[in-house]
Formats: structure tokens, sequence, C-alpha cells
């Protein structure tokens, strides 16, 4: 059943279009959510993605763009790392919990990703200077609402809402298919069809994505993913075969998870849910669910 899942995921995304790299921050795609990572817990994660575009004689050329990131859990309430993307070099991010996700209450985060002087940080390059997007890509800040259904409502869903400034922004007279209605915000919806696997649908402020990720083992996560879909609406001769923001590609990630490092006891260990632990407080709330279904249709019968 999971190498079934594995390969319908791979026949869905690879038909996809993207631009940029997906997955070169620790994001869901490219949009970020509410969810850190434990106390002094590492990930290291990376995506790549062959495209093709054509020079200035029309002669077609094979490219790659690529990132990668590392990332640090602090306390429970913070995260910090940096971002390595093909041209744009190294920039910082960092991350921090407003509110903890609990069974009934969302997860709200602030951050701010490509912490870097340049300006025009992208994965690619025209020329000597680095992608012009029209807007500057670097101290993009953002704030993050996240909310997993899968144990208040029984629904395997994680909705993540927020709003951002810098990447998550579009120029005006963008060429990215359609605008934003509203510049800056962005959202995903996560699916979760089993423990090991999730299918993403995204808006990342300024593109639509569409991916999936599945755990081969706890720690270790594959990833493929398509982006700017709205791309894939345009003719041949709206979009410039010599952009390589608009060529499209598959994308292909991997990330792996240590630690925690560093154990820490926890003052709130019964506030705390996530989705791949806590399996016996999951069973309780299962019985209690039972329980008072129960309950109320005993009540029902009496009442009649």
């Amino acid at each position: 059943m999971r190498n079934g899942f594995a390969l319908c995921l791979f026949c869905v995304t690879a038909a996809s279009f993207a631009g940029g790299v997906p997955w070169s921050h620790f994001n869901i795609i490219d949009a970020p959510s509410a969810h850190l990572l434990r106390h002094t817990e590492v990930a290291v994660g990376g995506a790549f993605a062959p495209f093709s575009i054509e020079d200035s004689s029309g002669s077609s050329a094979t490219e790659f763009s690529y990132g990668a990131y590392l990332e640090v859990g602090i306390l429970n309430r913070g995260q910090v790392g940096a971002t390595y993307i093909s041209e744009g070099g190294i920039s910082g991010t960092a991350r921090a919990l407003l509110l903890l996700e609990t069974i009934k209450t969302p997860g709200i985060a602030i951050g701010c990703e490509n912490i870097i002087g340049e300006e025009n940080y992208e994965a690619y390059s025209e020329g000597d200077s680095l992608y012009d997007y029209g807007k500057s890509q670097n101290f993009s800040a953002y704030a993050v609402i996240t909310k997993d259904f899968s144990y208040y409502l029984s629904i395997p869903v994680c909705a993540s809402l927020g709003y951002g400034i810098g990447r998550f922004t579009q120029n005006e007279g963008t060429d990215d298919g359609f605008s934003n209605p509203v510049p800056g915000l962005f959202g995903s919806l996560m699916f979760h069809p089993s423990r090991e696997s999730e299918i993403i649908v995204e808006w990342d402020g300024r593109d639509l994505n569409a991916g999936g990720m599945y755990d081969i083992t706890p720690n270790v996560t594959v990833k493929l993913a398509f982006a700017e879909i709205e791309q894939s609406f345009r003719s041949a001769d709206e979009r410039d075969p010599a952009d390589p923001g608009q060529a499209p590609k598959v994308a292909i990630g991997v990330e792996v998870r240590f630690g925690p490092i560093f154990n820490r006891t926890e003052l709130d260990p019964y506030q705390r849910l996530r989705f791949t632990e806590n399996d016996e407080a999951l069973e309780a709330i299962r019985r209690e669910r039972e329980e008072a279904r129960r309950r109320i249709e005993e009540l029902e019968r009496s009442i009649r």
C-alpha cells in the first residue's frame, strides 16, 4: 500500500510546473506554518529541479536549480537556521511561537526568511546579476496561524493561513499568471491519507503549489512537488521560454531530522499534541468520544 501511494504521488507530480525551488526553506512547500522543531531537534533538507530554457539563438539547454536548509529548534518556542539557494547563496531564517497549538486551539507563529542584505535574493541569475523579481526578496517577515483538525474534528487535515512581506508579495504587473487579490496573504491545506504520507495544496503569496511528502522512516521524508500551477493555464505565447522563473520543472526533495540532541522536561506535557506522537493520549480521546456518543444515544432512547 505504501509503495502504491508513492507511485501514485510520483505520477501526479511528474507532469508539473515549478518556478523557484520548493523546499529550499523549512516550510510546507514554499509557505510557512506555525509548526516548529522540538528543542535541539535538527532538520536538514533540500531539493533540486531540472528545467529547460532557450538562449538568445533559440536553442534549448537543460539547467538545474537547487536549494537546501539547516534548522534547529530552541526551547520548543523558537527556531533558527540558514537557507542556501542556487545563485543567491546563504541567508538566515528565524521563527518564534507565540501560541502553542493544542487539541482545541491553533498555533500562532511569527518569523522572517531570507535574512540577507541582497534584495534580489533568488535562485536564478540574469547575466552577472541575480534574477530581478521586481519586489525585494530579503527580510521576508510573516505571521501565520496553523490548526490540525485530525483530533478535534477527526478530519485528517491541517490548515495554515498567514500574511507576509518580501517574497510573499507580488510586483504590480507580474507575469505570474494571476495576481493575489490580498497581497501578502498565503495559506495551505495538508491532507493526511496515512501517518506516513501527506498531500499538499498551498498558495504561497504569489503562486499556487501542490505536492506531497512520504516518510520512508520516522526521520527521513522524501518530497515531490509542482509549483506555479497557474503557469500551466497560460499559452506558450504568454510565457517567456528564456525566463527560468517560468520554465516547467519537477522538484524533488528530502528532509532528515536528528534529535532532540538534549532532552528537556516539558512544563505542559498534556497540552501538547503532535501528529506523530502521543498514541496513548489519542486512544484515550477516542475512547472518551465513543463513551460520550453511547451516553447520548442512551439519553435519546430514554426521552422517546
